[in-house]
């Protein structure tokens, strides 16, 4: 019984010098000692002494311990809020990385989308090739109302237009204000322009008094520092004009190339004065359409034009004046010719000319009215007034000859006929 009055005593005191402060606590371990003095609760006096001492100590050690464990609690929270600091920078840093390796992966993926591009379209040599793999890009990557590849025939003369939309194959379509306004545009910036409806852009009135949108990208395709064509998308958002930009300037760059190539080309096969075909890629197409006519069994016809006198008139008036004579009789024949027949300047003052679907009858037709058209035609080259006359041979698939060698020897038979039965007619 006494000790469990002593343990009651001790930890009443014990509780009391931990809760409150040092002087109440002493009180009331004075009350307590005071309390088992009156009881005489112990049976030997030392017993009495030893716990009236324990008790008076304990707010002492007490105290003690409560500044120690205060000091330790300050070090404990000191550590604590170094390594919450220490997380979070970390935590901070680790979430910063994450984004920059997302960001980094983002731009790996463009530089993959445009390598994958350049690759596809670097074995393109026509328009209708690159701009499917742009479409499909197009496609793949944004979303937009409609866009358009505009090719110029001259700086401000528009030759085709082709569309992209979704759900819809690419169409050659017919340019529209909205082009030509956007080509008068693109001269005056010379660079890209983004527009929108959010913006004060000074091109903004101009585009939206034709039709109503809500953004729209134009980017200019140069060739040898001419605008050659632009490409347009119309509401595409805004978050997509940076990612439409690198894709649309990498297409300028085998726009370029098309182009380049395609002059190339037309160099090869065209002769640079008269703007006719070559002699050597006129016999190529003139062998192809003699096997269509064969497996179609329809006819075709060739016809030889030499001009007479010319070497005459080269001697009189210089080449200088020949060579105009030669372009614009080129320019009369190009006049009176369809787009399906071929024309080549064949020798020094020889065309040949090949009439695709044509009889003997309708070629010496359309030969009588070439000849017609050159003796009428007064040719004016620098200071001098020159006219000139032509001698035409005519032979037809396939009853003068069922391959080409045979229907040129045939129409040079004709040919030097005309010019031994007195020139300026058709044989």
């Amino acid at each position: 019984m006494k000790f469990l009055i002593y343990s009651i005593i001790a930890t009443s005191v014990l509780f009391l010098s931990y809760k409150i402060s040092l002087s109440r606590a002493y009180t009331a371990s004075v009350v307590a000692s005071i309390f088992i003095l009156i009881n005489k609760l112990a049976f030997f006096p030392y017993e009495k002494v030893i716990f009236l001492l324990f008790i008076n100590t304990l707010p002492i050690v007490t105290e003690k311990f409560k500044g120690d464990f205060n000091k330790h609690k300050k070090v404990m929270r000191a550590k604590f809020m170094e390594a919450k600091h220490s997380y979070e920078g970390l935590s901070r840093r680790d979430r910063d990385q994450v984004e920059s390796n997302i960001e980094k992966e983002k731009r790996l993926q463009q530089v993959l989308s445009l390598y994958e591009i350049s690759k596809d379209m670097s074995s393109c040599l026509t328009f209708e090739d690159i701009v499917a793999i742009f479409s499909s890009v197009l496609k793949k990557s944004f979303r937009f109302k409609v866009s358009r590849f505009v090719i110029l025939k001259e700086t401000d003369v528009l030759e085709s237009v082709y569309q992209i939309e979704f759900g819809h194959r690419i169409n050659k379509v017919a340019p529209d204000d909205f082009d030509r306004e956007l080509v008068r545009i693109l001269l005056e910036s010379k660079d890209i322009i983004s527009i929108s409806i959010e913006d004060r852009s000074p091109f903004l009135r101009r585009l939206s008094i034709i039709k109503s949108f809500d953004t729209v990208i134009a980017v200019p395709l140069f060739v040898e520092d001419k605008l050659a064509g632009i490409l347009y998308v119309e509401n595409i958002p805004r978050i997509y004009f940076e990612n439409f930009i690198i894709i649309a300037s990498q297409f300028a760059i085998q726009f370029q190339k098309v182009i380049l190539y395609k002059k190339v080309q037309e160099m090869s096969i065209t002769d640079s004065l008269t703007e006719v075909s070559t002699r050597r890629y006129f016999l190529e197409r003139f062998s192809e359409e003699i096997r269509r006519s064969m497996r179609h069994k329809s006819n075709l016809s060739f016809l030889m034009l030499d001009l007479d006198h010319f070497k005459e008139k080269n001697d009189r008036f210089g080449h200088l004046v020949g060579d105009v004579v030669l372009s614009e009789v080129a320019k009369i024949l190009k006049s009176n010719l369809r787009e399906i027949d071929i024309i080549a300047r064949y020798g020094g003052e020889e065309f040949a000319i090949v009439l695709v679907g044509i009889g003997r009858e309708g070629a010496f037709q359309v030969a009588e009215r070439i000849r017609n058209n050159i003796e009428e035609t007064v040719f004016k080259a620098y200071d001098e007034v020159v006219t000139s006359t032509v001698s035409i041979g005519v032979s037809v698939f396939p009853d003068d000859g069922v391959d080409k060698d045979a229907l040129i020897e045939s129409a040079d038979r004709s040919l030097y006929k005309a010019k031994e039965t007195g020139r300026n007619r058709v044989c």
